[in-house]
């Protein structure tokens, strides 16, 4: 696979995730349902996890950057310390559970569809798979978008989207890592593309 095919892989994943993000954007004009503001209760979570495919764009963007080795570096030190939260979410010191993403636009797909995604339930029917702080902070827009998708609403489902981007590389689309590791890995998977050895 050479430098071009990963980035032309990179691109397709992003093509997806683009399409994602419109459906979200109508899923929040059509029924209030959002994050809150500032809000970094997930991206808190040490337990993120995602593909190395997944990554690969946000992996890509920091080459862009020249970013690869001091990000390479953070990430061995938090994983020496037994820090598994994402690397790339700044905490507001002061205020718990608030924050930003440094590469929002490049998140991986747990991160685009966390409190907005939709899933098939054991019977093959469509539920909303939301987080607790947007059901405890707006339990109507809630309730507006369960019953939007009911009516017809294109929503975004996480199986669906998870086996759509996994389909285009198995080698590196299905095995779920923690969101460091799996940084890690498309960082190290990019590294060896950009010099044409795999």
């Amino acid at each position: 696979m050479t430098a071009d095919f990963a980035k032309d892989l990179s691109s397709k994943v992003l093509r997806v995730y683009q399409e994602i993000d419109q459906k979200t954007a109508r899923l929040q004009f059509a029924f209030g349902l959002r994050c809150p503001s500032l809000c970094g209760v997930c991206c808190d979570n040490p337990e993120v996890e995602a593909t190395v495919l997944e990554t690969l764009p946000l992996a890509e963007e920091i080459y862009q950057r020249k970013e690869e080795e001091t990000v390479l570096f953070a990430l061995e030190e938090r994983r020496s310390h037994g820090d598994f939260k994402c690397l790339l979410y700044q905490a507001n010191p002061g205020f718990p559970g608030t924050g930003r993403c440094s590469y929002y636009e490049f998140r991986p797909l747990l991160c685009r569809l966390f409190g907005f995604a939709f899933r098939r339930n054991k019977f093959g029917n469509l539920e909303l798979s939301t987080c607790k702080v947007i059901k405890e902070r707006t339990p109507e827009a809630v309730h507006r978008a369960e019953i939007g998708i009911s009516e017809g609403e294109d929503v975004p489902v996480y199986q669906e989207s998870f086996m759509r981007i996994a389909s285009m590389d198995s080698g590196i689309g299905y095995r779920r890592l923690p969101i460091n590791l799996a940084l890690k890995e498309a960082l190290e998977h990019l590294y060896w593309k950009i010099r044409g050895i795999q």
